[in-house]
């Protein structure tokens, strides 16, 4: 009676918030739908992070429960087996299509973590199963297991992991006399939105940086190269410092700045992009500026690339895959520019900002051909973009060039004024 009486409450507490979430997505995507809004009363819809957290896996394993509908297999082992075929195909996909089509953007959002946590929970069914001698046929469980087990070893690499923080982060060593303190943060509307302006230029200064790499530094249009908003404050709050911007970028620095190139890397907006008004004055991804740093040249490029998508933008609609695309293609003409251009600077370098890749894409890969600041930091899975209070991605980025050497990097909680993390990275300039 009493296990009888427990089964019933499960399956009644299971009903109820079943019905929560389809009430909490009806409401909240219908207001999306008449409002444009993402937000009702504070509450976001869950629509999006359900497509890139749930929908690839959903998707591949319906397909495959379908496939093995017409078999004679209990229900129990068409589901299993079904997850298992499913995770081995989301991994074989990912690295087949992550950075080769648009299609595969979406399901590249899924947080890099779940590769690892997926294919480890199946093993973790299984065993269940196999330790409570459930009723499984053992040519099921045995192609579940090997499975499974295909689909961890293909995706641990894939998981976002950094595994240098095993030894506590792999630096090059300690900082030695002269090297230089940078900060980057994507700011978020910068002082608006409701924030303290007090608290927001605290939590910059209280970082005592060389150089200071801000997005999203407002302008009043795309061709202003000089201070625009909060001048005097950012002069009063930043003594002896000199600065650098075009765009939504901002550069401080307290090396003086000997020249600056700003990077028109989309003069006008990616096709199918007409309905994001704002991406007209967003034309420049990438400021370069060389400092001279007790002598030398030290070239710091600030890096701030497209969104994969707009939360204003009602998912699953035409308008929400041409945008996808169209960001798609214009972030990869941004870092044909970056990589074209950094070919050509002899310099040492550093490249850091909201770069807007996961550390498991086709498109990180790319940038393979500098060295990645991050490998520093103590965090086995860092993450750097929070979306409804979850820490569940890396998208901003710091690298050098080879030569350059990198002591300390750490990922700064923004104590709530931004949803990105604030880059904390100390490097060195290699011997003459």
């Amino acid at each position: 009676m009493t296990t009888t009486r427990a089964v019933g409450v499960r399956r009644w507490t299971g009903r109820a918030l079943l019905g929560l979430l389809v009430v909490w997505l009806v409401a909240t995507t219908v207001n999306q739908l008449i409002t444009g809004d993402f937000w009702l009363a504070g509450i976001p819809n869950p629509l999006p992070p359900l497509l890139f957290f749930a929908g690839p896996m959903a998707l591949l394993t319906t397909v495959a429960m379908l496939g093995l509908a017409r078999t004679s297999l209990p229900r129990l082992d068409r589901v299993l087996l079904s997850l298992s075929i499913a995770v081995v195909l989301l991994v074989v996909l990912h690295l087949l299509l992550s950075g080769r089509t648009w299609v595969w953007v979406l399901p590249d959002l899924m947080p890099p973590i779940l590769f690892l946590l997926m294919p480890v929970a199946l093993l973790a069914a299984l065993a269940v199963v196999v330790i409570r001698r459930v009723s499984l046929r053992r040519p099921v469980a045995l192609s579940v297991a090997v499975l499974s087990v295909i689909a961890l070893v293909l995706g641990v690499g894939q998981a976002g992991l950094n595994m240098s923080a095993l030894v506590g982060g792999s630096t090059d060593g300690p900082a030695p006399p002269g090297s230089v303190h940078v900060v980057t943060w994507d700011t978020l509307e910068w002082t608006t939105a409701g924030k303290d302006p007090d608290r927001f230029y605290r939590f910059l200064t209280d970082r005592h940086a060389d150089v200071y790499l801000l997005q999203n530094y407002p302008h009043s249009g795309p061709e202003s190269f000089q201070l625009a908003a909060d001048s005097e404050r950012l002069r009063r709050e930043f003594p002896g410092y000199q600065f650098a911007t075009v765009g939504g970028l901002l550069t401080i620095s307290r090396f003086p700045i000997v020249a600056q190139k700003p990077m028109e890397t989309n003069p006008v907006p990616p096709p199918g992009t007409d309905n994001i008004w704002y991406l007209s004055s967003w034309k420049y991804g990438v400021l370069r500026t060389d400092l001279d740093v007790h002598g030398r040249i030290f070239s710091v490029y600030n890096v701030f690339f497209y969104d994969r998508f707009f939360l204003h933008v009602m998912p699953l609609t035409p308008a929400f895959f041409r945008n996808i695309r169209g960001l798609d293609e214009g972030r990869a003409q941004q870092v044909d520019q970056l990589l074209a251009e950094v070919a050509t600077n002899p310099h040492p370098l550093l490249v850091s900002g909201n770069l807007n890749v996961l550390p498991n894409t086709g498109d990180r890969n790319r940038l393979d051909v500098f060295k990645d600041a991050g490998r520093a930091d103590r965090s086995l899975y860092p993450a750097s973009l929070t979306f409804v209070g979850l820490s569940l991605w890396r998208m901003d980025w710091t690298f050098t060039s080879p030569t350059v050497g990198v002591h300390g990097y750490d990922l700064v909680p923004p104590d709530g004024l931004s949803s990105r993390h604030l880059q904390d990275v100390v490097v060195s300039l290699p011997r003459p």
